[in-house]
């Protein structure tokens, strides 16, 4: 059989193409088709490619082999025993059992003596079945040398094909795992804000039930919408900013109905800050922390001073209050309870290199200064 000698390696570019060919099936099933993903359990793709192998190789021996169909069948059945053996001892036990837990001498080993018996084997059985009914005059070393090399082709790309396809899987296991961890990391933050501020705004309406029952109803409703906003649209990974900043609204109404004429709001909105996206709940802190922390003067005025923008793709905040002695904001305390490794740690989680946090607490006046980069 010189012509299988010199086509053996035919065999080695058709496994190539059926490994990478097989991959591209599994991310498939993994990323899209339910239908995909059973084709792949059930290793549908091995029987389709194994049949074609048949189907070519006994081909190819009838007909430049001058052999009948038996004996070509026979040939192929003893390729695919040493071929087929190989490629499945080694992806479904020698790699994930040895060569995965970095066990590398016995995996040459096994390897190695696999390869060896499979070739002699497949060497053996072809020069039996070939040499009696066709001029085929290789003697069996040498053949088996053919084989072996062969073999060994299959089992250097079945390896590496092997070893990527494992790690890309760990390294997507990797990335959901951290996926899952920021998800849970960011709700965890975002539930320790929601309860502070329910608290503040049920004492706010609590006074002013007492100071005048119309202005009460007026919190009250702003509340609830304040409320519905948490409960129905905070869900989402980002909101429109102009949902946010109506919710920012709602606060700072109700802070100024609460505090009447004891504190100067001053309040802008720039009118480029609209049709853009940002995290829920992330400007609340900020204003919410101004107020609290408000001077008490009595014969100057206590400003908070509250200023949103948008230019050149970056979203900015700033957050100014007055502050006093009895009043004086102490950073680690500070941001309503929550701590502001909190504040920032949620901002690196959202936002990862594209934002900015500047914080000074000088000359009576405590002033956060916010920048993300929102394209």
């Amino acid at each position: 059989m010189c012509t299988r000698a010199a086509i053996s390696s035919f065999i080695s570019d058709v496994s190539w193409i059926f490994i990478v060919w097989a991959g591209f099936i599994k991310y498939l099933a993994a990323n899209q088709s339910i239908d995909m993903k059973l084709f792949w359990r059930y290793k549908i793709h091995h029987i389709l490619f194994w049949l074609l192998y048949f189907v070519c190789w006994t081909f190819f021996s009838v007909r430049f082999n001058h052999v009948s169909v038996e004996t070509a069948f026979l040939v192929t059945a003893a390729w695919f025993v040493g071929q087929a053996g190989t490629f499945y001892a080694c992806i479904y036990f020698l790699v994930p059992r040895f060569l995965n837990k970095k066990r590398y001498g016995i995996f040459s080993l096994c390897i190695s003596a696999i390869v060896l018996l499979t070739s002699i084997f497949t060497a053996a059985c072809t020069v039996g079945l070939l040499t009696p009914v066709t001029a085929f005059n290789i003697p069996l070393s040498t053949f088996s040398v053919y084989v072996l090399i062969d073999n060994y082709l299959i089992v250097i790309v079945t390896v590496a094909v092997r070893v990527i396809n494992d790690r890309i899987k760990s390294e997507q296991r990797n990335q959901l795992l951290e996926k899952e961890k920021t998800e849970n990391e960011l709700r965890f933050l975002r539930s320790q804000i929601n309860p502070h501020f329910l608290f503040n705004a049920i004492n706010s309406i609590y006074v002013l039930i007492k100071k005048d029952p119309d202005f009460a109803a007026v919190t009250l409703a702003k509340f609830a919408d304040m409320l519905r906003y948490q409960l129905y649209e905070c869900n989402a990974d980002e909101i429109p900013i102009e949902n946010e900043i109506a919710y920012l609204n709602n606060y700072i109404e109700l802070e100024k109905l609460r505090k009447g004429n004891t504190v100067v709001v001053n309040y802008t909105i720039d009118e480029s800050s609209k049709n853009i996206a940002v995290a829920p709940l992330l400007l609340i802190p900020f204003v919410e922390n101004a107020f609290k922390y408000v001077s008490a003067f009595a014969a100057k005025p206590n400003v908070v001073t509250i200023a949103i923008k948008y230019h050149n793709k970056v979203f900015t905040l700033l957050a100014e209050n007055t502050t006093d002695e009895n009043n004086l904001v102490k950073e680690e305390k500070s941001f309503s309870g929550i701590g502001l490794e909190n504040v920032k740690r949620r901002l690196e989680l959202i936002y990862p290199n594209r934002h900015t946090l500047e914080i000074e607490n000088a000359n009576e006046k405590y002033s956060v200064l916010l920048n993300i980069q929102i394209p």
